[in-house]
C-alpha cells in the first residue's frame, strides 16, 4: 500500500471529474445556439443529468461496499470522459437528452466513489487532505473551462476542443487511476448485506442539507454563468466562459490553502465565513454592469464556497456513531443531487422570471449555509477520526 501514490491518484480522479464537467459546462452556450434552445427548454434538457444521477446514487453505496471505491472510479472515468464530445456534437434535442442521462449517471457514480476513496485516504494519513482533493477538481474545471475561453477565440471548434480534452483526460486516467488504494481496504467495510446509503438523520441530515445547498450554488454557476454573462452583459462566446473561469480559479487557489485553514480554524467558522463571502460575491456578480465586475463577483463566490464541500464531507465521515462510508455517501449523494437538480430549476425559473432573478437563489443558499453552520459542530476533527472505514 503506497499512500502518497494513492493520494495523487485520488487527486487525478478529482481533476478528471472536474475537467469533464467543465468542458461540457463551458460549451453549453454553443450547444444552446447550435440546437436553438430557449432557456426553459435548456433547463429541462439539463434535468436529464439529474435523472441519470438518481439511478447512480441509488446503487453507489452498495457498489462501493461490494467491490470497493477503486473499481467504481476506474469503471466510470473513461465513459464520463468520452461522453463529453458526444454531448458537444449532439445533432438534436433527443440525442442531447439521452447523452445527458448517461453523462449524469457516470459522473455521479464516479463522484461518490472518489469522495469515499478520499475520506479513506484522509483517514489513513491522519491529516486533512479533502481540500487539496477538491482543489484538483477545481483545477480540472479551470483547465477545461479556460481552454474553452481561450481556444474558441482562436477559431477552434467546440467539438475539436472537446475531443482533444477527452484524449488528455483519458490518458491521465489510464496512468493514474490504477494507483488508487486496493479495493479490499473499503470493500465490505460496513458489510455487504447492509446498505451504505441510508436516509440521513440528526446531524447527518443537517450536513447533507448543507451539502445540497452548496452544490446547488456550484451547479448553478457551472451551467448558467456563461449564459448569464453572454446574454445579460452582451459578450461573445469566448469571454462568456470567463465568469466560470474566475470562479474556478478563485476556488482552486483557496482550496490549496484549505487544509492548513481547516487545521487552524473550526469547521463552523469556515462555513460561516465562506457562506457570507459567497453570498456577497454572487450579489456583486448579479449587480454588475460589465463583464470585469461580474468576473470579480464570481471570483469572490468561488473563494466563499471553496472549502464548504471539503469541510462538509470530512464532517460527514467523522460523525460519532456513523461509519465513514455511510456519512460520505449521504453527504455526497445529497450534494451531487443538488449539483444536478439546481441548474434545471434555475433554467425553469429563468423562463418564468429572468435568469438574473433566478440566480438570486445562489445568494440565498450561501446565506443559509452561514446561518446553519453550527450543524457540523458534532463531528470529530480529522485527526481524531478512525484510520479506516
Amino acid at each position: 500500500m503506497n499512500l502518497p501514490q494513492a493520494r495523487w491518484a485520488t487527486m487525478a480522479a478529482f481533476f478528471i471529474n472536474g475537467g469533464a464537467m467543465a468542458v461540457w459546462a463551458a460549451n453549453i452556450p454553443s450547444v444552446r445556439e447550435q440546437l436553438r434552445l430557449s432557456e426553459t427548454t435548456l433547463g429541462f434538457a439539463l434535468l436529464a443529468i439529474a435523472v441519470g444521477s438518481v439511478g447512480a446514487l441509488s446503487i453507489a453505496g452498495r457498489l462501493i461496499a461490494r467491490y470497493g471505491s477503486r473499481p467504481v472510479i476506474i469503471a466510470t472515468a473513461i465513459p464520463t470522459i468520452l461522453l463529453v464530445p458526444v454531448l458537444i456534437a449532439a445533432p438534436s434535442l433527443p440525442v442531447l437528452v439521452l447523452t445527458l442521462l448517461a453523462f449524469g449517471f457516470c459522473l455521479s457514480l464516479m463522484d461518490v466513489a472518489m469522495n469515499a476513496h478520499g475520506v479513506m485516504v484522509e483517514g489513513r494519513l491522519g491529516r486533512p487532505i479533502m481540500s487539496s482533493l477538491h482543489a484538483l477538481w477545481s483545477a480540472g474545471s479551470l483547465v477545461g473551462a479556460g481552454g474553452v475561453a481561450l481556444l474558441l477565440r482562436t477559431g477552434l471548434t467546440p467539438l475539436t476542443y472537446a475531443a482533444l480534452a477527452a484524449a488528455v483526460l483519458a490518458a491521465l486516467a489510464l496512468v493514474a487511476l490504477p494507483r488508487l488504494l486496493p479495493s479490499a481496504l473499503d470493500r465490505g467495510a460496513v458489510g455487504d448485506d447492509r446498505p451504505t446509503f441510508v436516509l440521513p438523520r440528526g446531524p447527518l441530515l443537517g450536513i447533507a442539507a448543507l451539502a445540497l445547498l452548496a452544490f446547488v450554488a456550484e451547479g448553478a454557476i457551472a451551467d448558467w454563468s456563461a449564459v448569464y454573462i453572454r446574454d445579460a452583459l452582451n459578450t461573445d462566446r469566448g469571454l462568456a466562459a470567463g465568469g466560470f473561469v474566475a470562479f474556478n480559479l478563485a476556488m482552486f487557489a483557496a482550496r490549496l490553502l484549505g487544509d492548513p485553514l481547516r487545521a487552524r480554524f473550526s469547521a463552523v467558522a469556515l462555513l460561516r465565513g465562506g457562506g457570507v463571502l459567497a453570498a456577497l460575491g454572487m450579489a456583486v456578480a448579479l449587480l454588475a454592469q460589465s463583464p470585469a465586475v461580474a468576473f470579480v463577483g464570481f471570483a469572490l463566490t468561488g473563494l466563499g464556497l471553496s472549502n464548504v464541500v471539503p469541510v462538509l464531507f470530512s464532517a460527514a465521515g467523522a460523525l460519532p456513531g456513523v461509519s465513514a462510508a455511510t456519512g460520505v455517501a449521504a453527504a455526497a449523494s445529497a450534494g451531487y443531487a443538488g449539483f444536478l437538480i439546481g441548474p434545471p430549476v434555475i433554467g425553469v425559473l429563468a423562463g418564468v422570471i429572468t435568469l438574473k432573478a433566478a440566480l438570486l437563489l445562489v445568494v440565498a443558499f450561501a446565506a443559509l449555509i452561514a446561518v446553519a453552520a453550527g450543524t457540523v459542530r458534532h463531528a470529530r476533527s480529522v485527526g481524531a477520526a478512525p484510520a479506516s472505514h
